[in-house]
């Protein structure tokens, strides 16, 4: 059982942790105006979504195979799905935690757009070994450009687009610390222009491409709502916030709908946060506190409902499960619960 702990630990910790090589270039392919950003793991593990400004489509790159001229692209799907192109990106410097990698330009071509040239406009280039530590070499560089890079309001686009609004995170870092989310640009598709910032966001974690996810949370039958959530993870305890766009006002609001690992009932149109304190896998009691929320059509909020606590008990036998105690409630209620780890 401990094994087993043990992996699904590394599985879910990793996207938390795993801060990237991260780029932003602006520039042209053919007549077309292009942002492109890059998140790498390591040299031979990196992803690029863009932005062609004249269709405001998000294409992305993945997939790459290395060759000893540069790294080639078979696959380019935009969010239409209706284009796929080949691409290759020569003679790229990861400059691992390094804070200017050597090459200010991003070169390549495209199978559709031809040649082009990139100017680098952003770049923290963190990059040490998630598991394995023994590299203490590597470990210490890494630690060094943490202790002493800061950066403030940085956009970082998103991979999830609306059909109206594409979106881009803005991301700040002080010195000793790790990239933090404090706000999320919203533009429309038909001009480019700022629809809205959302600013004073706390404790979400920068997470590259993939921060900010679509959905339909007010039951309306539109896929135009979002949420932010602190790990790309399925495990428990993920924190999540979400926003609902109310057109009446061409507008996101919060929902005042924050929680964990929360669940939608479209039927009953409530939502559920579970928090989990305690490990399901290894602990002999568990408790999980349930909040419930009814969506208000009117105000384009949540309403909290109620509130439920169950206590889990595994043994060899079987699992039983009852209602909490008062004090159990309280204790869970107070817990500082991490993404799939114990509180």
């Amino acid at each position: 059982m401990n094994t087993i702990k043990y992996i699904l630990m590394i599985v879910f910790l990793i996207p938390q942790v795993a801060e990237a090589i991260d780029r932003v270039y602006v520039g042209n392919m053919g007549d077309r105006k292009v942002e492109f950003y890059i998140s790498a793991i390591s040299e031979n593990d990196f992803d690029i979504i863009y932005l062609d400004y004249k269709t405001k489509t998000i294409s992305y790159l993945g997939l790459a195979r290395k060759g000893d001229d540069g790294y080639h692209f078979r696959y380019n799907i935009n969010d239409n799905l209706d284009t796929k192109d080949e691409m290759f990106i020569k003679d790229f410097d990861f400059g691992e935690n390094q804070i200017n990698s050597k090459n200010n330009y991003l070169v390549g071509s495209s199978q559709t757009f031809g040649d082009f040239k990139l100017e680098k406009k952003f770049e923290y280039n963190l990059s040490w070994p998630l598991i394995d530590n023994s590299d203490k070499k590597k470990l210490n560089e890494a630690k060094q450009l943490i202790k002493n890079t800061e950066f403030k309001n940085v956009e970082f686009l998103q991979r999830s687009s609306t059909k109206d609004f594409y979106f881009k995170v803005l991301s700040s870092k002080e010195k000793e610390d790790y990239i933090k989310i404090i706000g999320i640009n919203i533009y429309s598709k038909k001009n480019g222009e700022l629809l809205q910032s959302i600013k004073s966001l706390k404790g979400y974690p920068f997470q590259s491409f993939n921060v900010l996810q679509i959905g339909d949370f007010d039951f309306d039958g539109n896929e135009n709502d979002f949420f932010l959530q602190n790990a790309e993870s399925h495990a428990d305890n993920v924190q999540q916030i979400y926003y609902i766009y109310d057109e009446s006002q061409n507008k996101y609001i919060e929902a005042n709908l924050e929680g964990y690992s929360i669940q939608f009932d479209p039927e009953k149109k409530t939502a559920t946060s579970t928090k989990t304190c305690g490990d399901v896998f290894v602990d002999p009691m568990f408790i999980k506190l349930y909040k419930q929320y009814l969506f208000n059509k009117n105000k384009k909020k949540y309403d909290y409902q109620d509130q439920y606590c169950i206590s889990y008990e595994n043994s060899e036998e079987k699992s039983i499960d009852k209602k909490c105690t008062k004090k159990e409630r309280l204790d869970c209620e107070k817990a500082v619960v991490e993404v799939g780890d114990e509180p």
